[in-house]
Order: C-alpha cells, then sequence, then structure tokens
C-alpha cells in the first residue's frame, strides 16, 4: 500500500471544516432548483390547479358564492356572488369596479344581492342580514347597477369558487368518457379555459329532447338510431339536485310569512287514512292499522318543488327563463329516499311510486318479493315489467330500510340499505321520446304535476325523507335559430370533434349557444358549438380547496379574515 503524503493527510482532515458549509449551501441550492424543475415539469405534463370563476358547473362545481343558511329551516345552501360588479376599497369608501373579473379579487368587497335570496328547500326569503357571513351595510360610491341608494350596500363575506386539480394531457393516452368533467380552450375567442362535462364524442349525433341527452353511434343519424344517454351510479349519485329535504321541517308550518302565505308540509295523508299521518316532525310516522298512503302535494305557493330552478342561481320563484313566455319545466327524472320501520308484522309490505303521469314507475317490496310496475297515464293501472330483479330478504318489522327509489332517464332503480336490488333500463329512442310528445299534446293530462308517494300497509315510520330531481339540459335559441344540438336540431360531430355543457344549464354558456369560431379554427372548417380535439386540456378529477373558514370574524383583521383554512369535509372527487 502506497502511504499518502503527510501535507495530503492534513488536507483531508481540514476540508470537513473549512468546506463543508459551503457544500452544503451549494446542495440545498442545486435541491431546490431540482424540486422547482420537477414541479414546473409537473404542472405542466401532469397536474394543474385551476379555480372555478363562474357557476355554470354548479352544484358540482362552485363560482364565486355566498354561503346561506335558512332561519325557518336550517337548510344550508351556497349561492351565486356576481363577479361583475366587485368593489374596492379606496381610502375606507368602496368604489364600483365593473370590469368583468373572473376571480374574486377580496372577500370582503363583493355586494349581495338582498331581494332574491330564497330557501330552495321551504322557499323562505332570506334577508341579507341573516346570511352566516353577514359584513353590514357599508360605505359605497354610487351603485352602477341602482340596485342600492348611494351612499351604502349591503356586504357579506364572499367565498371564491372552488379549487381543482386537472390531469393534463390525459387524453394523449387514454380516450375522453361521456360524462368525464373536461377543462379546454375556449372555441369562440381561444383566451379563456373553460370546465364543461362532456357529453359527445367524435362521430356521434347528439340531440337534446326534454332536459335528456340521446345520441346515435359514427354512421347512423335518424331519430330511431338516436338512442337516451344514460349516467353511471357512481356519476348519477354525485348529480341529484335538492328538491325538499324533510330533515329540515321549517319551524314556521302553517304560520303566515312575510308574502301572506303560509308554508305547509308537501308530504301529507291521502284518503280516508290520512288522518293517521303525523307530519308535524321531521320523522313522518302512520298509525293506521290498515293501508295509507302519503303523497307529496305541489301547491299553488309551492309550485318552485319539481321545476328546473336551483337555490345557486336565486330562481326558485322566477318565471320561464328556461322557456320565455311558457311555463317552467317539471323535471320528472326524480329520486325519492327514506328509511322505513315497519312496526308490526302486517305492515311489512311499501310501495313507491315516482315520475310524471306519461313514465310512472311503481316499486312494491312485500314478503312475496320486489316488483317493478309501469305505467304511462293516470288511466291506466300500472302494468308488472319483467325486470331483473335480485333476490333479497323479506322485510321484517322493527327493522329500519334505508330504501332509494330513482326514476332518470327513462329508466328505474331500486336500493335497499345501498344494495341495488332493481336496475331497469328499456330501449329508449328519439323516436319515441317524440311518439310520447305527440301524444302529450293530444292528452293534456300528460302535463299534469309529477307524482310521488309512499304506501304503507299499517304502522310504521318513514325517517330522512328526501326528493331530488336529476339534472335539465334546456333548450335555447341563439339570434332567433335553434341552439346547436337542441330539439328538431340535432348535431353530428366530426372525426375530432366534442360537445359539451355546463351542469348548471339555465346558467351555462356551453355548446348549445357558441356562434363564433376562433379565426383560426375558422380556417380549419371547424364549426360553432363544438370543442375541437385540439383544445383540450385535460380532465377535472379533485376538489382540493373548497370554500376556506377565516380564522377570525373580528372586521378590519385582514391577515386573519383569510379564509386560509380549508373545508376538508367538502374536498371530493369529481363525478
Amino acid at each position: 500500500m502506497t502511504a499518502l503524503p503527510h501535507n495530503a493527510s492534513t488536507s483531508d482532515s481540514q476540508t470537513p471544516r473549512e468546506e463543508n458549509p459551503l457544500a452544503g449551501i451549494i446542495d440545498t441550492i442545486e435541491a431546490i432548483i431540482i424540486a422547482l424543475i420537477l414541479a414546473l415539469t409537473f404542472r405542466a405534463f401532469v397536474v394543474e390547479a385551476f379555480v372555478i370563476p363562474t357557476g355554470s358547473m354548479a352544484p358540482t362545481l362552485l363560482g364565486a358564492h355566498f354561503k346561506a343558511t335558512c332561519p325557518k329551516c336550517g337548510y344550508g345552501f351556497d349561492t351565486e356572488a356576481d363577479l361583475r360588479h366587485q368593489y374596492f376599497n379606496d381610502r375606507g369608501t368602496r368604489t364600483i369596479n365593473n370590469t368583468q373579473n373572473q376571480e374574486l379579487v377580496s372577500n370582503r368587497n363583493l355586494p349581495c344581492d338582498n331581494e332574491d335570496i330564497l330557501c330552495p328547500n321551504c322557499g323562505y326569503h332570506i334577508d341579507s342580514t341573516a346570511l352566516p357571513q353577514y359584513q353590514g351595510k357599508l360605505p359605497v360610491d354610487k351603485d352602477m347597477r341602482g340596485r342600492h341608494g348611494t351612499g351604502s350596500a349591503e356586504f357579506a363575506w364572499a367565498n371564491n369558487g372552488d379549487r381543482i386539480l386537472v390531469l393534463k394531457y390525459l387524453y394523449a393516452v387514454l380516450s375522453p368518457q361521456r360524462w368525464d368533467v373536461i377543462v379546454f380552450k375556449e372555441p369562440s375567442t381561444a383566451q379563456n379555459n373553460y370546465i364543461k362535462r362532456l357529453i359527445a364524442l367524435p362521430g356521434e349525433t347528439i340531440e337534446i329532447i326534454d332536459g335528456d341527452i340521446y345520441v346515435a353511434p359514427q354512421g347512423k343519424t335518424g331519430p330511431a338510431d338516436r338512442r337516451i344517454a344514460r349516467k353511471p351510479v357512481h356519476i348519477q349519485n354525485a348529480l341529484w339536485q335538492l328538491v325538499y329535504d324533510n330533515d329540515f321541517l321549517p319551524t314556521d308550518a302553517g304560520s303566515p310569512r312575510d308574502d301572506g302565505h303560509s308554508w305547509n308540509n308537501p308530504w301529507e295523508g291521502a284518503g280516508t287514512t290520512a288522518e293517521n299521518w303525523n307530519f308535524s316532525q321531521s320523522k313522518i310516522t302512520y298509525n293506521g292499522s290498515e293501508p295509507g298512503t302519503a303523497q307529496f302535494v305541489i301547491r299553488d305557493n309551492q309550485t318552485f318543488y319539481t321545476y328546473n330552478v336551483l337555490g345557486y342561481n336565486r330562481d326558485v320563484t322566477e318565471t320561464a327563463k328556461d322557456n320565455p313566455g311558457g311555463p317552467r319545466t317539471r323535471v320528472g327524472d326524480l329520486h325519492l329516499e327514506s328509511t322505513w320501520t315497519p312496526q308490526s308484522a302486517s305492515a311489512e309490505s311499501v310501495s313507491m311510486v315516482l315520475g310524471l303521469p306519461r313514465n310512472c314507475y311503481k316499486i312494491t317490496w312485500n314478503k312475496k318479493g320486489v316488483e317493478l310496475s309501469h305505467r304511462t297515464a293516470d288511466t291506466q293501472p300500472f302494468v308488472p315489467l319483467a325486470a331483473k330483479i335480485l333476490p333479497h330478504k323479506p322485510p321484517q318489522a322493527g327493522r329500519s330500510y334505508n330504501l332509494v327509489f330513482n326514476n332518470v332517464d327513462r329508466s328505474a332503480q331500486f336500493f335497499i340499505n345501498g344494495t341495488l336490488v332493481v336496475d331497469h333500463h328499456p330501449d329508449w329512442s328519439a323516436l319515441d321520446a317524440f311518439a310520447e310528445k305527440q301524444a302529450a299534446y293530444a292528452d293534456p293530462s300528460h302535463f299534469l304535476k309529477p307524482h310521488v308517494y309512499i304506501q304503507v300497509d299499517g304502522a310504521c315510520t318513514l325517517g330522512h325523507l328526501k326528493l331530488a330531481r336529476d339534472l335539465y339540459y334546456t333548450n335555447v335559441t341563439v339570434a332567433g335559430q335553434p341552439g346547436t344540438a337542441t330539439e328538431g336540431n340535432p348535431l353530428t360531430l366530426g372525426v375530432h370533434e366534442f360537445f359539451a355543457l355546463g351542469d348548471n344549464s339555465r346558467k351555462s354558456s356551453d355548446g348549445r349557444m357558441w356562434n363564433t369560431v376562433f379565426p383560426a379554427l375558422d380556417d380549419l372548417g371547424t364549426r360553432r358549438g363544438i370543442v375541437p380535439e385540439r383544445y383540450l386540456l385535460g380532465k377535472a378529477f379533485f376538489v382540493y380547496w373548497p370554500a376556506g373558514y377565516r380564522l377570525s370574524t373580528y372586521k378590519n383583521v385582514s391577515a386573519l379574515e383569510l379564509p386560509i383554512v380549508p373545508d376538508v369535509g367538502d374536498m371530493r372527487l369529481i363525478r
């Protein structure tokens, strides 16, 4: 072995003491640079964060919004905040900033509209002072909207839109699927990123009829070829929108409200046994020893139930925005849920009825098993269907069962304690839909309100009684012409074309109404209303930062008022 020179040994022994600090700094800088490169690469090619600017996908994804809680029934919901009219603080006076901002500039400087915040559960008018994050009447310059007097306006703490994660370039290796929530460059100006739900794929022909989607595969375009497009169960479960939840029973039931009307529970007993029902509590009880029926009744002052309205939009009592000059649309695609507890062996039978008169399903469960039946008019009896039904144990007295019955997209599903027992999906085409509409116009009874009721054979309780509706895609006109892919105006997509719609159909600017095309795309023969494949940016998959919580509610403590605590309970996968 060759011995090292003495000076080499000395030099080695001194290196850790003299050069190590600098080497450590260099290593740290290198690590930071590598981390930044990896983070930027990850952002550019894998996942990127976006903020939802508008409510076009509500309630699936929220834009800027206010939190609201009904003082009467306690139902909490989100209501839209108008970002077009933000204020900025100029030496203590708020001045309007009407600059089409797409993101909330300040959580404290957005006025809340006092006149149209209505509870979607019970229809109560909620005064802005009752908002849980109300700030008060604050000084402003002249309000250019004219909704407030000069000198002051009502303000509430506003929340920014959901922050989401998007898988970029996913579609470079996987094909897009119907019902994906996609992010893309909007095709009119090619400037803004839009987020919508993917409805139709290349080569398909699509048409919107009565709020439902009809699709024909490539090479087939006739109405008999366009079949109704049904959503997978996991997506459908995420898209139900509230009609009424009896867990939030108003405290003023039966008493006159500010508008002079009294709120009464839409659930009531039917027939001679009606007096045996008790609807005064959130858990409904029936103490009769014979069959009884609880029905959902839409009264004249509660007409918003089952209409195509949404609390987020503040349109609970509005007239026909989705059908100018005509009545608002009744939604027949419904979800009925309850926890049923029979009290005796003679009461071990339950039936649920759901749907519009022209498409009404009935499910019955008793000791004999489960039976699904259907009728197409009030004057007809229910006819049993040869549906595929999974075997299930008969109900037993004293046990509670969570029952879910869906009539959606011309199909029926029945769940017992979360188990899918019936999944009936008959063939249904655009041709069938048109024939049904002709029959409906010939018989006005087809336009009656939906039938929603529960039949029992004896004493029982019905808890957690909920009624919800499906998305309803509205028909629109653009410059006096039918919107793209609307009823009577089907759209056939090209090889590299997609069609997308917003979940909040009444408030969404989407493929139905885009009437211009970015010039560069126009040169390529791209048509209005479609999303070119080259404009797809990725798939939205996770809400990582919903509306946050503040550390403090004290005013003028700006650092503590920032919503820096995420609502972990509302973090969710995007369906």
